[in-house]
């Protein structure tokens, strides 16, 4: 949001866009350096709370405090006009004393109102810590730890609301309740002293501050926030309905008298499909409308600013009229916007801007006086320009470059012609390309995204979202008409979600349509070159490299748990692919239409679900519950070097003992969804040292799978559970020919005891050994050394033939094992490898990320493909089955595809 000297030089805008966007963009700089760049606030409160006179709201996702102060007690505040206020205003983005103000005022109605915003009360930080304190210690059961979590939040949001009640009871640390729910570690203390206030007397006793005051009061909504979005990751029959949200933009809206203007029928999600989502972002707000208004409220706009600064020239202007270009280019269907920007242009408004590129993309010179160039000239110099590029995207560009220039000038023939050039390019047919020799296109990393890369490169090859993303825009597959009724976790998406959401679509269709585009150029590139066979550089048009667009980078990277970037700009380290996945598989679902039963066909696409049952103790006779699952979480065992993936499938559905109760927690598989992720728990946390480690144990990943095995009671049985006793039983044995001092091989030292004794035997030949030995009486040394040396001999032998033995039983056991693990039967729970995530670092903080995707062509077979950030090649199969450790670039995250439903499922 722009800060302007005073009202009256502001530019005005309508109410309902200081409403869902001037006051979701007002970010304060400090807060601002955190988050990603394109946050808005989504105002929520929750619903237990009482409401002020005036409308205050708290940000989901960074925690700031709002607050808007109208004079009066209206309960609404409508505009002389119809189309609502008009508003011009200054808002600061610089705290002082923790807060920042903005005034606006109606130029129609005169209505005026305040806004503060104050940053948040708790540190990010004290939240993080307590977060990882309470969940690190239950990795293999994350939904525990967001229990352990829960409880510590809401009990200490139920203190700081009972505190601002004026309730001065203290806390004491030694009492069995609160330390059972808080536990008094540092991270709680912490929370407590720096983030509430609160003081330790007498050693166990913590006070609340004297009196109420409103950052307490603050402090109490930001836990209740915190709490709320710590519920989202319960199962729903745990969630309390305490901490439910209430959306309070449609509130604004209707106290403001902001919710009344006319909206567009068709919305426009679809606007940045142009490639120019920046412009169009930018367009809108210069104009001070939301990118929903009819085409009338948008003349509405424009004629108004038109009416308070009539001047035709000037930088104002222009950018104004550029705007309304810009808004009615989009707009394609837009009768009226066009006759605006036509009548406009009689007024001898032109888009300087577009013109400046024009001039430079066809002439080579921005700054070119157009009108002195004859239109036949400048068609002469299109052709030439268009004969000199093969790229389709190009031809476009060049083709719309042609109309912009046409308009300056005022030539309609021209005009038409470059209608019809642009419409010849549109419907040429792309050439079949041949996508066993033409490899997949690359991703550019734009500071620290490698793992992101790694995901859209993974999503790209899932058929069912890539064909559903490329259809954007069709009316039926996505909720382009942002209609509200879907829903998350039981509660009710606002707008602004929902809105976000089909951006975040529109933007991965530009990836994904950019991706084929790309890969089509290369082909056609190479054909014409009379090449063929793999590229060999970087650099040659047929190793082809998209950018991702940083906003979709950034949406992607923004943790919905908190609202911060999951990873910041280069320098800072890297996060776990698992949240980026599951960010976006929460933008698709939000993007999907409304339905009775709030289906989603990517929930059915990625999602399964376990039955938990816990039996013993006071849990006997307590039903099974049912849990959904995205992916599934393995455990690597810590005490070996290398485990098996069915290994850790076997551990992962093990009965587990809870050690507070001896109660027995066990699970199986209700339904196993068409696309199986799994994740590598590599990342552990020290609670010593209070740091993350990783683990860089050799996981052994297979081309097959099956879960069959999880569906009935326990873990069921391949008949390997015998196999894996003979094996240990082998290992034992192997691990006796160890020495316990040193752990130095037997038969070694066997070897250095006997070739001492062959020495001792030879020295006893020696004529001064038998002079020596003469005068010791009964001294056989010669016999006794040759005795020693045939026995260990004989020692040695015996042990060598037993090792022998050993290790071939182990070899075939081994292999036995591996023929019962690979021998699966093709039902609907077996699955194939479709692709493997690898981090590359010892410490979870740094490293890189590549990925390896199955590719498949009926004529030619399988092979894999490496997609290291820009780069990608075939490789052989065995840098992702190898059998054995090797060094620190291990599997972290895997995809499996459903084999009966390959075909339909993946595909590159």
């Amino acid at each position: 949001m722009g800060v302007v000297d005073s009202p009256a030089q502001s530019i005005g805008v309508l109410g309902a866009y200081f409403v869902k966007t001037q006051l979701s963009e007002w970010v304060p700089v400090d807060i601002g350096r955190q988050l990603a760049s394109q946050h808005r606030h989504i105002w929520v409160r929750l619903s237990d709370t009482s409401r002020g006179d005036n409308w205050q709201a708290t940000c989901r996702d960074c925690l700031c405090h709002c607050q808007v102060i109208v004079p009066g007690s209206e309960s609404e505040y409508r505009c002389i006009d119809q189309d609502g206020h008009h508003f011009h205003g200054t808002f600061s983005p610089t705290p002082s004393n923790g807060s920042c103000t903005g005034l606006t005022h109606c130029c129609k109605c005169g209505l005026r109102a305040t806004g503060v915003l104050r940053v948040p009360v708790l540190q990010p930080e004290l939240v993080r810590s307590l977060e990882r304190a309470r969940v690190s210690p239950h990795s293999h059961h994350p939904t525990q730890g967001m229990r352990d979590l829960f409880s510590t939040v809401s009990t200490l949001f139920k203190i700081t609301k009972n505190a601002c009640n004026g309730d001065i009871r203290p806390i004491k640390t030694d009492s069995e309740k609160p330390r059972m729910l808080l536990k008094f570690d540092v991270p709680c203390i912490r929370l407590l002293e720096e983030g509430l206030g609160f003081e330790l007397r007498l050693g166990n006793e913590y006070h609340p501050p004297a009196g109420v005051n409103g950052r307490l009061e603050r402090a109490r909504d930001e836990l209740g926030l915190i709490a709320a979005r710590i519920q989202r990751k319960l199962p729903e029959s745990e969630r309390l309905p305490g901490f439910l949200l209430e959306y309070e933009n449609e509130r604004l809206g209707r106290w403001l008298g902001a919710h009344a203007y006319e909206r567009r029928q068709q919305q426009m999600g679809l606007a940045i499909l142009s490639g120019s989502g920046t412009a169009i972002d930018d367009a809108y707000r210069r104009l001070g409308v939301p990118e929903d208004a009819s085409d009338a409220v948008v003349a509405w706009a424009y004629r108004r600013q038109v009416e308070e600064d009539p001047e035709t020239v000037g930088p104002l202007a222009q950018r104004r009229y550029d705007c309304l270009s810009t808004i009615a280019a989009v707009r394609t269907s837009s009768g009226e916007l066009i006759a605006l920007v036509d009548s406009e242009r009689d007024r001898g408004l032109v888009a300087s801007a577009a013109v400046q590129a024009a001039c430079a993309a066809l002439f080579g010179d921005a700054h070119l006086d157009i009108g002195a160039v004859d239109s036949d000239m400048l068609r002469e110099v299109f052709l030439a320009r268009l004969g000199e590029t093969h790229k389709t995207q190009a031809k476009m560009e060049l083709a719309a470059h042609l109309a912009i220039l046409a308009c300056a000038k005022c030539d309609r023939r021209l005009e038409d012609y470059a209608a019809e050039v642009k419409l010849g390019i549109e419907t040429q047919v792309v050439e079949r390309v041949n996508t066993w020799v033409q490899l997949p296109v690359g991703l550019t990393n734009i500071g620290n995204t490698c793992y992101l890369n790694c995901m859209l490169q993974c999503l790209f090859s899932l058929v069912p979202i890539r064909e559903a993303v490329l259809r954007f825009g069709d009316g039926s597959t996505w909720n382009e008409g942002c209609e509200l009724g879907r829903r998350d976790s039981g509660r009710m998406l606002a707008e602004e979600e929902v809105r976000r959401a089909l951006k975040f679509v529109a933007l991965l269709r530009a990836l994904f349509e950019s991706l084929v585009n790309r890969r089509a150029e290369a082909w056609s590139a190479t054909l014409a070159k009379e090449s063929g066979g793999y590229p060999l550089a970087m650099g040659s048009p047929m190793f082809p490299v998209v950018t991702p667009d940083r906003e979709l980078a950034d949406m992607l990277l923004t943790a919905p748990s908190d609202g911060q970037p999951t990873q910041a700009r280069a320098g800072l380290q890297q996060q776990d692919v698992d949240e980026c996945m599951a960010q976006c598989v929460s933008l698709l679902g939000h993007a999907l239409p409304p339905s009775a039963d709030n289906s989603s066909w990517i929930e059915q696409l990625l999602a399964g679900h376990l039955e938990i049952a816990t039996t013993g103790g006071a849990s006997q006779g307590e039903p099974p519950r049912r849990e959904t699952f995205v992916n599934l979480s393995l455990n690597l065992p810590m005490d070996s070097q290398s485990a098996d993936i069915n290994e850790c499938l076997d551990r992962f559905f093990e009965p587990t003992e809870i050690a507070s109760d001896s109660r027995i927690r066990s699970s199986r598989v209700v339904d196993a969804p068409p696309v199986l992720c799994i994740q590598v728990q590599r990342v552990q946390f020290d609670m010593e040292k209070m740091m993350a480690f990783k683990i860089n144990s050799h996981l052994r990943v297979r081309s097959q799978i099956s879960l069959t095995r999880f569906t009935g009671s326990g873990t069921g049985d391949l008949g390997v559970e015998g196999l894996k006793r003979r094996l240990a039983s082998v290992d034992r044995r192997l691990d006796t020919l160890a020495l316990p001092s040193d752990g130095s091989d037997v038969l070694e030292a066997l070897g250095r005891v006997q070739a001492f004794m062959e020495g001792v035997e030879k020295w006893a030949h020696l004529d001064a050994a038998h002079e020596l030995l003469a005068d010791l009486p009964g001294a056989d040394v010669r016999g006794t050394a040759e005795t020693v040396s045939t026995l260990v001999g004989s020692l040695a032998s015996t042990l060598s033939d037993a090792r022998g033995q050993w290790a071939q039983e182990r070899e075939e056991t081994a292999e036995e094992i591996d023929r019962v693990y690979d021998d699966v039967v093709v039902d609907s729970m077996a699955y194939t490898l479709h692709a493997v995530f690898i981090h590359s670092g010892m410490t979870p903080e740094f490293g890189h990320y590549w990925i390896y995707i199955r590719d498949y062509h009926k004529e030619h077979g399988v092979r894999w493909l490496k997609f290291n950030d820009s780069n990608v090649a075939v490789v052989d199969k065995d840098e992702i089955f190898r059998v054995g450790p090797g060094g620190f670039a291990n599997p972290y995250y895997l995809v499996y595809a459903r084999t009966v439903d390959l075909d339909s499922t993946v595909g590159i």
